[in-house]
């Protein structure tokens, strides 16, 4: 349910965010006219008056929303007009809520003459931006009148463009929103990091370290694109910031290929898929390294937007591969694969400008990766219950009888050391009783092996029907089996063989419609301070079933150490014991 509770925020939290071309304005801001125009830079560098006549000459393109023109474009130009007809001066804060441009110029004109410049970019280190705000923030004095701001911006990166203009009170509110919603998304994944990075060195299970690798990967990539990478742990390293966005990319498409290989056991399963997963991802990073060679950012950047459509899609191959071949696990991969794609699509297309840009677009892979972080968490959860289910039932089989579902010799050896010492500790009696079938190599040689194994199967079920709870009852071998009775004396463990006796010679068992009467022979034993071992008091126990075999069978006899420290044999009387 928490899960559920922090994916809700996340949603929710961007509807308030909402970005448009120019930001809603108070009924202050509400006085100031605003027309927005562009112009690409196609031949040579344009300065500042030049473009400008170029605006007052018309050859600007009027827009109205966030201007995206994709990967690689040219500088562009951004011309705004803005008219203060309040009669006094204003002071507003101009927002380019994009966090990855390389070079930002800005000019702000009073009538003909060039009132302020201010040169901004990924080029310049953090420490002259605000940290409270990962874009472009330029403050404005907006005297009475007209103003023309232009802004020559170019990057190798998407080129994407939402401006705001805000006054005081926006500017105090938006840091706190965005703020918040960021460090829910932020906190979210890094518990879900350091969660998976204890179990991985809990249970050694290796899926959940690649995941906290895959999880880690896309929040370096969202630092990276977001600005709070640059604003908070690079802020100058201006070069790596360039090559940041391509690089975190390919490794977050690297370690999520990884990851999806290993949970869904890509190599074992689907071999001819695994290798194309090792090509595409061999590609990307010879691509990224050609790039670095070249110093060409645009190349890097290429490879990289195009690696997370082929990653996207390799991701969702995988799954349905796995599904179609009966995997369990790969349904709830699937289902959280699908969400981090349809996020992933949304987020890389609108970068692209194929997309109308907004604070949904923009931060779908991150709500979109949250919402598959959150049910690849619950895939992982789910395998481990069923490891664990596997673990139980392997464990299981490991110390049980197969045939009768009694406990096995090794298991019997494990569980009665406790009951072993608890005697020898605290004087507290331990009897052990040993039963062997009568006649059963006859029986299997007249009815063969099929008839024997449903009379020891019939011989457990009355054993398990005896045996109270804390007592221990194993196959010891053959068509042996032993029971430990703790806290029981020699007279009630005689008592109990009794009653063990009398239910087996009440048991029937008809093969080929022919009647076959099961008997069989008990010797018991109680714990003495002679004993040294519980090997010690078996070997008593099996020397009372050998005097009751030798005495005619179908009986019970019980072994003592007299006070001449010989061995006594006496036989139990079952209408006695039982009486």
């Amino acid at each position: 349910m928490w899960s559920k509770a922090v994916l809700l925020l996340c949603f929710c939290l961007p509807i308030s965010l909402s970005t448009h071309a120019i930001a809603a304005h108070s009924a202050d801001t509400a006085t100031v006219e605003l027309t927005t125009a562009f112009l690409i830079e196609t031949g040579p560098r344009l300065n500042p008056s030049t473009a400008a006549e170029l605006w007052h000459k018309g050859q600007f393109t009027p827009y109205a929303d966030t201007l995206a023109l994709g990967l690689g474009s040219k500088p562009v130009w951004i011309a705004l007009k803005l008219h203060n007809d309040t009669g006094s001066q204003l002071e507003r804060s101009l927002l380019l809520d994009t966090a990855w441009l390389d070079e930002i110029r800005l000019y702000q004109y009073r009538g003909p003459r060039l009132h302020h410049q201010v040169v901004a970019g990924d080029l310049q280190p953090f420490a002259n931006r605000n940290p409270l705000l990962t874009g472009f923030l330029f403050p404005l004095e907006l005297s009475p009148g007209e103003h023309l701001v232009l802004l020559r911006i170019s990057t190798p990166d998407p080129m994407l463009l939402p401006l705001r203009l805000l006054d005081d009170e926006q500017l105090e509110h938006l840091p706190l929103q965005r703020l918040t919603s960021y460090g829910l998304s932020y906190g979210f994944l890094l518990a879900l990091i350091f969660y998976n990075t204890a179990l991985f060195f809990g249970i050694r299970d290796r899926h959940h370290l690649l995941y906290a690798l895959y999880l880690g990967s896309f929040l370096l990539v969202n630092l990276a694109y977001s600005g709070h990478g640059l604003a908070w742990f690079w802020s100058e390293a201006t070069e790596w910031q360039r090559w940041a966005p391509p690089t975190l990319m390919i490794l977050f498409g690297c370690c999520g290929l990884l990851f999806a290989t290993s949970f869904l056991h890509i190599r074992q399963y689907c071999s001819r898929g695994y290798r194309v997963v090792q090509l595409a991802a061999a590609l990307a990073l010879l691509s990224l390294t050609a790039g670095w060679l070249i110093d060409s950012q645009l190349v890097a950047l290429s490879a990289a937007f195009m690696f997370m459509l082929v990653f996207t899609s390799l991701m969702l191959l995988m799954g349905l591969c796995r599904v179609t071949q009966g995997s369990v696990s790969a349904r709830f991969y699937l289902l959280a694969v699908i969400s981090g794609t349809c996020g992933t699509v949304i987020t890389t297309l609108a970068v692209l400008g194929r997309l109308p840009l907004g604070e949904w677009s923009f931060r779908a892979a991150e709500i979109g990766m949250l919402a598959e972080a959150t049910l690849l968490a619950l895939a992982l959860a789910a395998r481990i219950r069923h490891v664990h289910r596997e673990q139980i039932r392997a464990e299981h089989a490991a110390n049980t009888d197969p045939l009768t579902l009694l406990n096995n010799r090794r298991a019997l050896y494990r569980l009665a050391e406790s009951h072993w010492q608890t005697g020898n500790r605290r004087r507290r009696p331990l009897s052990a009783v040993v039963l062997d079938i009568d006649h059963f190599k006859q029986c299997n040689d007249t009815h063969g092996h099929a008839a024997g194994d449903r009379v020891l199967c019939q011989l457990g079920q009355c054993i398990l029907n005896t045996v109270r709870e804390g007592d221990l009852a194993a196959r010891w071998g053959g068509e042996e089996f032993l029971i430990l009775l703790p806290d029981t004396d020699l007279e009630d463990a005689g008592r109990f063989a009794a009653r063990l006796l009398e239910q087996i010679r009440l048991t029937q068992l008809t093969l080929n419609g022919r009647l076959i009467e099961v008997t069989a022979s008990i010797g018991i034993a109680e714990q003495s301070e002679q004993d040294r071992s519980l090997d010690d008091l078996i070997g008593r126990a099996d020397q009372a079933l050998y005097e009751a075999k030798h005495q005619g069978r179908n009986r019970i006899f019980r072994q003592q150490i007299g006070t001449d420290g010989n061995d006594q044999f006496s036989e139990v009387l079952i209408h006695e014991s039982t009486g």
